[in-house]
């Protein structure tokens, strides 16, 4: 049946549930009925609301969510919030006098929202005591003391009364819009609070930031609150306003993502430039089998494998895992190696639900090298880095000692469709794990591929580099062409698709350097 013959009353249900808003857009233009039902002027100005400290976006901010608490329906329209500050340090909120003048009625309204987001008591008042503020400048200050106040620190006054503000919008916002789909922001506690408090939980009359503390008791009790019911999607941002980006930056993105782990339509959590933060202790430690979260995206990152495994154990379902090292310089100049046998241990308990895979990390499996291959060292390589590892990686074996024996090999994923890895990657995977010094049968890459394996990017191949290589690529190819293969497209063959790299220097390479999607500073 045509959309167009369905009665008004079934297309106006039916348009709100459209997401996209270059669909709505596109859907609206098709009639005068279908565009006046879209209303895409008020749609578009709500689609997505960026809560950023600055005066003017302050004010801005402030304007749309009144106006949704005095039109509620305004609400349904906003589909993503993007919240760009992050605490620099771990502060408490130094209540000010108001500078806001509203009338009785929207007073009453705001703290309404404030109580309905779960602030009671204290923080109800100082949540409130947060929008109430017009300006990052606390009443009573200048500007020459805020340009100096804590300089040694890297922030001011101006800088932290900003951040609590913007935090308490994005929270009563976020309650305000059911049909959120999409959250962008900082983290939301203090950088440096897991080194502090030594990677404890922050207990609730000591979580300050509010946003941090809305979104814990969110996904603490993710079915008693009326928001964050259709979030699915957070992608974190890591660059800091203080630092300097062309490096990755350390944020706790574990106690992140247990955020939102619990939440009932949460499907994924990405973020770009992150590093592994070595002034933290003792760092969450995710629960086995515990997140809602299926898709997970870490890319231009430097971690440990034992950050990737954490991740990755704590999903109950895995659909899509993708990490790339490259686009940022390593700090001191140390190189997160990677761990081929370990992740793919890792990843095996999910083989009958991931469908895309993406590692580009090869420049850090140095054991991949092609005259390891030739000489069948590839092995004994591995195991010789196993060997070398220190306590931690031994925590991280410790992880993994429960899984089975069996050779976990690339056919074994029965659900793969999408793969991109570099060419050394692949053919460790396809031979499998050997468990003891058992000689391999010989294989083919072609016989070796999951059968459900629709798209294959190869990274880092280059004919005649590696005989061996050479001949599981001609058997790829002979496969592909004579349609004996599922595959339907396969890319790094005829040219040469290059591994990512760290950057090794900032000053030199610029034009090597990832470019931030979000400006912290917008």
């Amino acid at each position: 049946m045509d959309f167009l013959s369905l009665p008004l009353e079934i297309q106006a249900m039916v348009i709100p549930r459209v997401s996209l808003i270059g669909d709505l857009a596109a859907l609206s233009q098709s009639c005068r009925s279908i565009h006046r039902l879209c209303d895409m002027k008020t749609r578009e100005r709500y689609y997505q609301i960026r809560v950023h400290p600055k005066d003017h976006s302050i004010n801005k901010t402030f304007d749309l969510m009144m106006e949704i608490l005095k039109n509620p329906k305004l609400g349904n329209y906003v589909r993503e919030i993007v919240q760009t500050r992050q605490p620099s340090m771990d502060h408490s909120y130094v209540q000010t006098a108001e500078q806001r003048t509203l009338s009785a009625c929207d007073r009453n309204l705001l703290h309404a929202a404030v109580r309905k987001a779960g602030f009671a008591g204290p923080q109800e008042t100082a949540v409130l005591n947060m929008l109430m503020q017009n300006t990052t400048r606390p009443p009573g200050e200048n500007n020459e003391s805020l340009m100096f106040s804590n300089s040694a620190y890297g922030y001011n006054e101006g800088q932290i009364h900003g951040t609590f503000i913007a935090q308490a919008l994005a929270a009563i916002l976020i309650s305000v819009s059911p049909n959120l789909e999409s959250l962008v922001m900082t983290q939301p506690f203090s950088v440096f609070s897991g080194f502090c408090r030594g990677g404890e939980r922050l207990l609730d009359e000591d979580d300050h930031f509010p946003l941090h503390r809305f979104l814990r008791q969110a996904n603490a009790k993710p079915t008693s609150a009326p928001y964050l019911q259709n979030l699915r999607k957070v992608y974190m941002i890591v660059d800091d306003k203080d630092s300097d980006d062309r490096y990755y930056m350390a944020i706790d993105f574990l106690e992140c993502a247990t955020l939102f782990d619990n939440l009932p339509s949460i499907e994924s959590i990405s973020t770009d430039a992150l590093c592994d933060d070595e002034n933290c202790e003792a760092r969450v430690v995710l629960e086995p089998r515990s997140s809602n979260i299926s898709r997970i995206r870490i890319a231009h990152s430097s971690l440990p494998s034992k950050f990737l495994v954490s991740l990755i154990q704590s999903c109950k379902v895995l659909r899509e895992f993708q990490y790339t090292i490259g686009g940022r310089c390593v700090l001191g100049g140390w190189y997160s190696p990677f761990d081929a046998k370990t992740f793919i241990k890792s990843i095996y308990p999910h083989k009958d639900t991931l469908e895309i895979l993406d590692i580009d990390a090869e420049r850090n499996m140095h054991y991949f090298h092609p005259d390891y291959f030739e000489q069948d060292q590839v092995d004994q390589r591995i195991d010789e880095r196993s060997l070398e590892t220190d306590d931690d990686d031994d925590d991280e074996r410790q992880m993994l000692r429960s899984s089975s024996s069996t050779s976990k090999s690339l056919k074994e994923f029965r659900t793969l469709k999408r793969l991109s890895v570099g060419i050394g990657f692949l053919v460790y995977f396809a031979m499998g794990i050997r468990e003891n010094n058992g000689p391999r049968k010989p294989f083919l890459l072609p016989e070796v591929l999951p059968e459900s394996l629709e798209y294959l990017c190869i990274r880092g191949y280059e004919k005649g580099k590696c005989k061996k290589w050479d001949v599981h690529i001609d058997a790829l190819v002979v496969s592909f062409v004579s349609g004996l293969s599922g595959l339907k497209e396969i890319t790094g063959i005829e040219e040469i698709i290059p591994n990512s790299e760290d950057v090794d220097d900032p000053d030199d390479n610029e034009d090597l350097l990832w470019s931030p999607i979000y400006n912290v500073d917008e």
